[in-house]
């Protein structure tokens, strides 16, 4: 859970008396957030019953803070990992500045800045985020080595930013000393200051959630979910007891969930399916398959986090939870589909199940699983919602009442019907992605309305489609000033990132002269 802080009209900071789920959306005029609190059901049960009087407790202080002091003691708190130069203030260009946090991130904790985001705080300040979460212990430490870094190579960084209970600014939030004007934007590391104070003036979106804040900071090494707690790696001789062996009492709560998509209970596409309708999960592949020795005769299972699902009988669901997805054994069944495919971690699928055991499988973007999660479990969604979602996106879903399953229907949306090209179309009037959205304003108000980021994102969505739909869309829209080196430089780049493995099959050209 998380605690959020709102800027008040004299300056000041006031954080909310309330921790929420890093799945709750962000609430309105948020501007900063804390670290991740790992909270008790019992301290879970004491946040719900002081609600509505949280200083009802011993002493001058509040349920909120009695419950970070104590996830404190008990090192329950993981600290995201961000460098800072407040340098500006002293009239230091943002090149020097820039260079320090490199050079601190790269000497002192053994991260390449390749890895790492970089922020425009709007006002003084540029930020880095790091792929990493820390421990009470490493973050005092880290502080440590800010002070030495900065004695020994005449750096400003901001070292006083490491303690506990420390808030930090979120993306896309308007500095209040710029007057309305500047926000806090991601930056490339060789823009020059116009780029970076033009860029700020814009107008950006802010994350939905603190997920979806880790995820725009963590981009591209690692997701809200990755965890990784450590500034050094274990020594040889440190050899423990696997988390997946042991008895889920004794596993550390940072470790949950992985103990959870291994032992935990299984989400089966098939159970109870006659008489019922298909079931529908959307999940993210966190790992390979594996088996449980007498756990439902060894069928193959995948770790997995699912945004939702709902089993054929209606009643087994699973909600923003992590569990293994059994798939079913034979020929053209599901854990060979799975296998012919390639599946692995971090990519996005949606499952649809039923008697047959032959379900229709698709990979989908990340934004379309959470959409498809999120009409299975909201109150007047289920299963038909999502696959209506579904369909509409363009996924086939089968016959209704069917469990069936044809090669055109594991067929993504992303890929043409044999024989035909594939085509991009024009932005729906009501999008229903984020990166559609950003695909209609450059087609009904200009691309020049875009950051590069906004420009990249719409990029990464038509890409699916193919090389050559993708270039003709960006050639219509910037017209005269279309650059075909940078185009091509731009896609390539993206082509060959390819980490979810949605541009197998686009094949990059001769570079332009």
């Amino acid at each position: 859970m998380v605690r959020y802080g709102f800027t008040q009209d004299d300056g000041s900071q006031k954080q909310e008396l309330k921790l929420r789920s890093v799945y709750e959306p962000i609430p309105e005029n948020a501007t900063t957030s804390s670290a991740i609190y790992f909270v008790t059901d019992d301290q879970l049960g004491r946040l719900e019953n002081l609600a509505d009087n949280p200083y009802r407790v011993e002493g001058d202080g509040n349920i909120v803070k009695e419950i970070q002091d104590e996830c404190e003691d008990s090192d329950r708190v993981r600290y995201p990992v961000y460098a800072e130069s407040d340098a500006r203030d002293d009239g230091v260009p943002f090149d020097p500045m820039i260079a320090w946090i490199q050079g601190f991130i790269e000497e002192e904790l053994n991260i390449p800045s390749a890895e790492c985001t970089f922020w425009y705080s709007g006002s003084r300040s540029i930020h880095v985020h790091a792929p990493r979460f820390l421990t009470h212990t490493q973050l005092t430490e880290l502080r440590r080595r800010a002070k030495q870094y900065c004695e020994k190579s005449d750096a400003e960084l901001d070292a006083a930013i490491y303690k506990a209970k420390q808030q930090f600014r979120l993306p896309g939030v308007t500095h209040r000393k710029s007057a309305g004007a500047l926000q806090k934007v991601q930056i490339d590391p060789s823009w020059q200051n116009d780029t970076i104070i033009r860029t700020s003036s814009n107008d950006h979106s802010r994350p939905d959630s603190y997920l979806g804040m880790l995820e725009a900071t963590f981009t591209p090494q690692a997701d809200g979910d990755d965890f990784a707690l450590t500034l050094d790696a274990p020594t040889e001789n440190e050899i423990e007891t696997p988390v997946i062996e042991k008895t889920k009492d004794s596993v550390a709560i940072a470790d949950v969930p992985e103990w959870e998509m291994h032992r935990g209970p299984q989400f089966s596409p098939y159970a109870l399916a006659t008489g019922n309708p298909r079931s529908v999960a959307a999940l993210e592949v966190k790992g390979g398959a594996f088996a449980r020795e007498g756990k439902r005769g060894g069928a193959p299972m995948v770790p997995a986090r699912f945004f939702g699902a709902v089993g054929c009988d209606g009643h087994y669901t699973k909600n923003a939870e992590h569990a293994p997805l059994q798939l079913s054994e034979g020929a053209g069944k599901d854990y060979e589909k799975w296998v012919d495919h390639g599946f692995e971690a971090r990519d996005y699928v949606v499952i649809i199940g039923g008697r047959s055991r032959c379900s229709i499988i698709h990979s989908v973007s990340k934004a379309e699983a959470l959409q498809t999660g999120y009409h299975l479990i909201r109150e007047d969604g289920g299963r038909q919602a999502a696959l209506t979602y579904l369909s509409d996106e363009g996924y086939s879903v089968g016959s209704s009442g069917s469990t069936s399953s044809s090669d055109d229907e594991d067929s993504s949306r992303a890929e043409s019907i044999e024989g035909e090209a594939p085509t991009i179309y024009s932005a729906r009037e009501n999008p229903q992605t984020d990166a559609e959205a950003l695909q209609q304003t450059a087609e009904q108000d200009g691309i020049g309305n875009l950051s590069y980021w906004e420009i990249r994102r719409v990029a990464h969505r038509l890409l699916r489609y193919g090389w050559e739909p993708s270039w003709e869309w960006f050639e219509e829209q910037y017209g005269s000033e279309f650059d075909p080196v940078v185009t091509w430089t731009q896609f390539r780049s993206i082509v060959e990132e390819n980490r979810y493995h949605k541009y197998d099959d686009v094949e990059v050209p001769e570079k332009p002269t």
